[in-house]
Parts: structure tokens; C-alpha cells; sequence
């Protein structure tokens, strides 16, 4: 079903505070853009959820979310961009959101050595909550990765050395 020109703009907007807020680090306000119990995922380009250290990359609530990335990206420099969204309505306070994105990491005082470069697609469902919409499930599925092979190192120790670098 079409979505509502009203609709589509609030959900567009909302996907661009989000890319900012991560971006900007600005975690509090991230409850102006999803549900406290926000499902979300960030798979790698097998399908196989994403491990960062020892932290599987699969989040039960928005606030388990906001608390690891506060801290991995605290020492980074990053910038994700969106497409334009599909957005499919699926009922009265549901819409289906598919956008394809490109993001980059770059570990601060890292002269550039330290880089995540990688794409894919999020796929996700907004519901109506108040009179307002809100992210209620999140699911990143990478195309590609592009890792500096600095990063591949420092993640290897992290992985196999127990060590943690954020």
C-alpha cells in the first residue's frame, strides 16, 4: 500500500536525525526516533550478525544500542549516508522502510590508517505511536566491507588477544 505523503516525510526526516545523531554523537536524542525496545541488527555480507570484539551486533533495546556505539565510536570519525527510502505502507501505523546506505569509520589520530569503508541496506519497520512515527525494528545487511588493513590487525588482537581498543 502507497504511503502518505505526510507519513513518508516524517520517516524520511527521522532517518536523516538518525545518521546525524550517530554521526554528531548526540546518543540522548535518539528517543526522539525510535522506541524504547527497538530491535536492531547489523548483519555482515554472509548474513551472519557482526562481531565487534566480543559483542555480538544484534540489540534488544534501543538504550543496549546507544551504550556500545557511545562507546565504540567515541574515538571515531564517521558518516553514514542514505538513499532515498522504499517505504511500503503495512497497515494503519506500519510502514516497511528500505534504504540503501554507505557508511565510513575512521579511527581520530589514526592518520587516516585505521578506516571502515562499507554499504548495504537497512531494512526496517516504523510504527505510529502518539500521533508520531517511531523506528521500532532495525536490520543492516552489508553488500561490502571495506577494512584498512591497520583495522584488520587491531581486530584481530582485539578478537584473539582480548584486548579492547574502544
Amino acid at each position: 500500500m502507497e504511503v502518505s505523503p505526510d507519513i513518508a516525510a516524517i520517516i524520511i526526516k527521522k532517518k536523516a536525525m538518525y545518521g546525524r545523531y550517530i554521526d554528531t554523537k548526540e546518543w540522548d536524542k535518539l528517543g526522539q526516533i525510535m522506541l524504547p525496545d527497538a530491535k536492531l541488527s547489523f548483519k555482515d555480507t554472509d548474513g551472519s550478525p557482526l562481531i565487534v570484539g566480543k559483542t555480538c551486533l544484534v540489540f534488544p533495546s534501543a538504550a543496549s544500542f546507544a551504550t556500545f556505539f557511545k562507546r565504540f565510536f567515541a574515538k571515531a570519525q564517521t558518516l553514514h549516508m542514505f538513499s532515498l527510502g522504499e517505504l511500503e505502507q503495512r497497515g494503519p501505523g506500519e510502514v516497511k522502510a528500505i534504504w540503501a546506505m554507505e557508511d565510513e569509520i575512521i579511527l581520530r589520530g589514526s592518520a587516516g590508517l585505521v578506516e571502515i569503508r562499507g554499504g548495504g541496506y537497512y531494512y526496517e519497520i516504523w510504527t505510529q505511536k502518539d500521533g508520531d512515527w517511531f523506528l521500532k525494528s532495525l536490520n543492516l545487511c552489508r553488500t561490502y566491507t571495506k577494512t584498512s588493513l591497520v583495522a584488520k590487525v587491531l581486530a584481530a588482537l582485539q578478537t584473539y588477544m582480548d584486548l579492547t581498543f574502544y
